[in-house]
């Protein structure tokens, strides 16, 4: 009986062996991989546009921008352009273009992109105009912006200059933002115009 288990148990072990021999080589077989690569943002693709922004190159937008006429892809533009890390004037000048674009929709939508804009701040002398503009959803746009979005005095000096706007949809949202970001509750208009008169050479702004 053992004659016969022992010839057994050695074909067994070679079988194991030569199967583990032949996973290695296997292994060590090199895998072909098929990686296609293709530019990060191409102007002339439109596809491009909404690619992710970190692939965005500043001048190639800025050069869309310029040529560009079609609101939509304007509007889409506008999106990447806040995102962006360049608060160079060539940056803000092309914001300046969107912001005075016949279309009232893409001034609204690029008001909402500038939210995302490094450089908001410098950009608040440019939305201003925007506070009376014709179209009620471009105004709300622009106080909502300057109200959240930009920070320090002169932010506060344009909330109470607005209380003089002639839009009542600027005013009370005027009147509501100082007294979100001041601490301080006074309803009317002109109780707000007095506090920032006897106050706003001391006042320290927290945001």
């Amino acid at each position: 009986m053992s004659r016969i288990i022992l010839p057994l148990a050695a074909a067994l072990v070679i079988s194991f062996g030569l199967a583990a021999c032949d996973k290695e080589k296997k292994a060590d077989k090199p895998v072909s991989v098929n990686i296609k690569s293709e530019p990060l943002f191409e102007t002339e693709n439109i596809s491009a546009i909404t690619r992710p922004s970190k692939y965005a190159e500043t001048d190639a937008l800025l050069k869309k921008v310029e040529g560009e006429t079609n609101v939509v892809i304007l509007s889409q533009l506008a999106t990447l352009l806040s995102r962006t890390t360049s608060r160079g004037p060539s940056v803000r000048a092309a914001f300046r273009k969107l912001l005075q674009h016949e279309s009232p929709e893409l001034r609204e939508q690029t008001l909402y992109a500038i939210q995302d804009y490094a450089g908001v701040n410098f950009m608040l002398d440019d939305m201003i105009p925007l506070l009376t503009d014709e179209n009620e959803d471009v105004r709300d746009a622009a106080i909502e912006t300057i109200s959240d979005y930009c920070k320090g005095r002169r932010k506060y000096q344009v909330l109470v200059d607005s209380l003089d706007n002639p839009y009542s949809n600027v005013v009370e949202m005027a009147v509501f933002n100082l007294g979100f970001y001041t601490d301080v509750d006074f309803p009317t208009p002109e109780e707000w115009k007095k506090w920032w008169a006897e106050n706003k050479d001391t006042f320290q702004p927290t945001d």
